[in-house]
């Protein structure tokens, strides 16, 4: 996918002025516009049309346009935020992310995002949280993008070997998890369930309460 396939700039045209509709209140059109054509560019490595390139760019603008409103709508008092980033945001941090949302408050913000996202959730992920009857529908992966980073209060980075430069002048904390994706199902369910400690250790040491079963 590149900025001049056919058809690509009236797409950004349309989903600019449906996201400017929806967002008129919080951001000027111009505003929105660039936030559309720099998500189409990230995706650009996605030049397969089986790799769905335009659909997750416009999701992914929506979704930076969402957080934008969520960081200026916060109020005092909000139940914490989270961001979970690994290189693909195709295994570990999709697991964390889907964890932590199983038993936070709805009211809790959890996002995922990649250092160089793939083209969609390792479908084996998706079967290890399957298991635990975890949904992760309409999950894709996510570039680190600013607007996410501004909207979380704490941030985690899963065995990134990159240096991130979308996370500087945050702190993060580091979990030493590798995908064991070479293992087979079980190999899967053993990083799950490393990464599920210490999910659950970091709900309690931010006061995330548990939802019942």
């Amino acid at each position: 996918m590149t900025l001049h396939a056919p058809a690509v700039p009236e797409i950004i045209e349309q989903v600019t002025r449906r996201l400017a509709a929806q967002h008129a209140s919080a951001l000027g059109e111009p505003a929105v516009r660039e936030i559309v054509v720099d998500s189409f560019r990230r995706y650009r490595h996605l030049d397969h049309p089986a790799n769905h390139g335009r659909a997750l760019a416009a999701q992914l603008a929506a979704d930076r346009l969402d957080a934008v409103r969520f960081t200026s709508r916060r109020a005092a008092g909000s139940p914490p935020s989270f961001l979970f980033v690994c290189s693909g945001n195709a295994g570990r941090s999709q697991i964390a992310a889907a964890l932590l949302r199983a038993v936070a408050p709805l009211a809790t913000r959890v996002m995922s995002a990649g250092e160089h996202p793939a083209a969609r959730v390792l479908p084996a992920v998706v079967d290890t949280l399957d298991e635990l009857g975890i949904p992760s529908f309409g999950e894709y992966p996510k570039p680190v993008a600013p607007e996410f980073v501004a909207a979380a209060d704490h941030i985690v980075v899963l065995n990134c070997d990159d240096g991130l430069a979308a996370l500087d002048g945050r702190e993060f904390r580091t979990w030493s998890i590798m995908l064991e994706s070479t293992s087979g199902r079980q190999g899967l369910r053993h990083t799950r369930d490393q990464i599920a400690e210490h999910v659950h250790a970091l709900a309690r040491e931010h006061g995330v309460v548990q939802r019942s079963a």
